[in-house]
């Protein structure tokens, strides 16, 4: 009878540093690298991370440090709250008497007495010297040039002053200033320029009071007028020339006077 052996050859599987497996077989320890070698696994995960550790124990305590050096010193703090008013003191021995003092100033002005009983009815005076009479107030003035055509509203300015009783013509701006309530006597006359129509204002402060016109198409067109006013102290009356207009020289005047006063 013939007996066939058969040998199983076991072999066992090893993996490498490098992550490779290699196999060996039982009872040989030689690496079969070259013909038993597998297909290299896919790379794992990673792992999960691992729960902290417990805290470590305190060290021992350091030695004491050297002492520092001085510091500077600080700045001086606020001062304090005031304390309270401490007791009153005896009373001192009392003094010689001091020189007078200066005479104080005078005290004010009482309120008015009551009224006395009316008295007996005098006698009749002598008759008095006649009043005062208006004060003299008297100007006039006219122009030494040409004026216009103006651009808008103008005030006429008269550079002559021929007379000027009680200063209340101001040479100026050529406004009369009342300085006396009272009334008073206004005349003003233009002349124009040739063929230019001339239109001006005889003015109580702001407002328009008397027209005149001198009238282009006669050539040198002429305009006069005159006004009585009763003015109070501080009004101006004066001449304004209208927009477009014009103004020869000294034909142009404005004069004035007081009537008689309040």
């Amino acid at each position: 009878m013939k007996y066939t052996v058969v040998m199983m050859v076991v072999l066992s599987t090893y993996l490498t540093a490098d992550g490779q497996s290699y196999y060996t077989s039982k009872g040989n320890t030689n690496k079969c690298n070259e013909c038993c070698r597998g297909i290299p696994g896919v790379q794992g995960m990673p792992g999960l991370h691992g729960q902290p550790g417990t805290r470590g124990m305190d060290g021992h305590k350091g030695e004491t440090g050297s002492k520092g050096d001085k510091g500077s010193e600080g700045m001086i703090g606020a001062p304090g709250a005031t304390g309270p008013v401490g007791p009153k003191g005896e009373r001192g021995r009392k003094g010689s008497k001091g020189p007078q003092g200066p005479q104080g100033k005078p005290g004010l002005k009482g309120d008015p007495g009551t009224r006395g009983y009316a008295g007996s009815k005098g006698e009749k005076g002598e008759k008095g010297d006649q009043g005062a009479q208006p004060p003299k107030i008297a100007f006039s003035a006219s122009r030494s040039t040409k004026l216009g055509p103006v651009l808008q509203d103008t005030a006429v300015t008269f550079d002559r002053v021929h007379l000027n009783l009680g200063e209340s013509f101001d040479p100026y701006t050529s406004h009369f200033i009342c300085k006396h309530n009272g009334t008073y006597l206004f005349t003003t006359h233009i002349l124009g320029q040739n063929k230019i129509d001339a239109y001006a204002w005889m003015m109580v402060n702001k407002n328009h009071k008397l027209p005149l016109h001198g009238d282009g198409r006669a050539g040198y067109g002429t305009g006069s007028n005159t006004i009585i006013l009763e003015l109070t102290v501080d009004e101006h009356v004066w001449v304004q020339l209208s927009k477009d207009s014009a103004l020869m020289n000294d034909y142009s005047s404005f004069s004035g006077h007081i009537l008689f006063d309040e």
